[in-house]
């Protein structure tokens, strides 16, 4: 939602007029992806990674708009609250080392954003969630000072017509209602981004959709929330219960969250996602574009009304529309945490891209086994247990779904992913080094949200919770310094 936003009310005739650009946005887009061209241009991945603020003792600093002033750069954006920070990375073009070329620039940009926080005593770290976060840190003067945060605060709360009620249990239960959107900037994430061939997108897309409890499992890094330890993956259940819009007993039908799984499998194209969001979701912020739709000149409109609306949606995989170089519709993973360090990250994605490449041309087989809410009950059962979870998958031999342990999963898809890897042209060094990172966290079983369990257990046997976990979170800031992968992380007695 990076448009310019400066109203924090609209007219029910500007919803009106919103609404109607968007169906005409709908019947262009419908047009421009049948031509030849489009989604046909060089490939490239993309990423966003968003940050926390901290002081020397691990506790939040709102300061991003200071630090993002010092530095100077277009890429680094401010959040939703004051303390969190994003980075917005070149797009790479996808040739032999797109993974460690994405790495190179996480750790670029990781330096040149602590050297100037520096300056301010700070410290920048990605981390899922802040383990050391309480709840004074979670109020409406922690949300960023502009006015696009403001309306998003107010807009939610309008249409849930009541406090948003959070409600997740763990290793330890936590409740709380709060009439604002601030506790939904304590998620931060790995955003990817993924480019396909427009004829392959409803194949890949698919693809996504299924593999991203596996990469959800090795990837987790947020298993604590205001001092509770709770799911593997928190981010999935506190993003989805500190927005949720919708009003309880209006209708007898199940209205759709705004932050979701999805609805189904895709059936031929990107349309339909575009589609299903403008008839399901009802607009934010019905701001309209000066420039009229043309879907019939030389350039190809932006559609920015339809990208606004989209923008206001948060399925954990998401269709990402580019006018650029003919046009093409792309896959946003927005499921996987920030962390624990950047080769962890690129291995993760590395791992993901793998796997959709390998299934791509095995999806129909998949999918007759494998219903969509299946793969809805895997992505929530991989976020609350990680790489403890059982999820239900196609039985190797029956081909019929099935029970099975997420590891043994993973296990089995491992040299589908590299062989993904290798048809796409991953240069063989680089794929043995990203698939030997996802290897060596199943085998450990160690990913981050393990590892701060772990190490807090350890240290509570000394040190009430409060203290453990200021002494844990000390501790992962000096092994994401040291870029040494999370499954090699060891732990610190006192």
């Amino acid at each position: 939602m990076g448009i310019s936003i400066t109203q924090e009310t609209f007219t029910d005739a500007e919803y009106h007029a919103f609404s109607e650009r968007l169906y005409q946005s709908l019947d262009c887009l419908k047009e421009l992806i049948q031509r030849p061209a489009f989604g046909q241009g060089q490939h490239y991945i993309g990423a966003e990674l968003e940050n926390y603020i901290v002081d020397k003792n691990g506790y939040v600093l709102p300061l991003n708009q200071a630090i993002i002033e010092a530095a100077q750069d277009h890429r680094y954006t401010v959040e939703l609250n004051r303390f969190n920070l994003e980075v917005n990375f070149d797009p790479i073009a996808f040739k032999s080392s797109p993974f460690s070329q994405l790495q190179t620039a996480i750790e670029h940009h990781h330096q040149n954003l602590q050297q100037t926080a520096t300056n301010f005593d700070a410290e920048i770290v990605p981390i899922g969630i802040l383990p050391t976060l309480r709840q004074q840190d979670l109020d409406r003067s922690s949300m960023t000072d502009l006015a696009r945060y403001r309306s998003l605060s107010k807009q939610l709360f309008n249409m849930r017509g009541d406090l948003f009620k959070i409600n997740i249990t763990g290793a330890d239960e936590l409740q709380l209602n709060c009439d604002h959107v601030a506790v939904e900037g304590a998620n931060t994430s790995f955003q990817y981004h993924l480019m396909v061939k427009h004829e392959d997108f409803a194949n890949a897309f698919n693809a996504v959709q299924l593999i991203t409890p596996m990469v959800l499992a090795l990837a987790a890094n947020s298993p604590i929330f205001l001092g509770n330890i709770l799911w593997n993956e928190t981010r999935v259940a506190l993003f989805k219960q500190s927005i949720d819009s919708r009003q309880r007993g209006q209708v007898e039908w199940r209205q759709p969250a705004r932050v979701t799984f999805g609805h189904g499998w895709v059936r031929q194209n990107a349309w339909e996602l575009f589609a299903e969001a403008v008839a399901l979701y009802p607009p934010m912020f019905p701001i309209i574009s000066d420039q009229p739709i043309n879907c019939n000149g030389s350039a190809l409109p932006p559609l920015e009304e339809l990208c606004l609306h989209l923008g206001t949606i948060w399925p954990w995989n998401r269709p990402v529309y580019c006018p650029n170089d003919g046009g093409h519709v792309r896959i946003e993973m927005r499921a996987l945490p920030a962390g624990p360090t950047a080769e962890d990250m690129c291995a993760n994605v590395a791992f993901a891209t793998g796997l959709v490449q390998g299934l791509i041309g095995h999806i129909d087989e998949l999918l007759a086994v494998i219903p969509f809410r299946f793969a809805e009950y895997n992505f929530y059962r991989a976020a609350q247990r990680g790489l403890d979870a059982s999820i239900v998958w196609t039985s190797p031999s029956k081909h019929e779904p099935q029970e099975q342990s997420i590891t043994t999963v993973i296990e089995s898809m491992l040299p589908l992913a590299n062989a993904g890897l290798k048809e796409l042209g991953v240069a063989d060094q680089e794929r043995e080094s990203y698939m030997n990172n996802i290897y060596k966290r199943l085998e450990s079983g160690q990913t981050g949200a393990t590892w701060q369990k772990e190490q807090v257990r350890q240290l509570n046997q000394k040190l009430n919770r409060e203290e453990s976990l200021e002494e844990m979170f000390r501790r992962y800031r000096q092994l994401h310094a040291s870029g040494v992968p999370v499954s090699e992380w060891t732990f610190e007695s006192i």
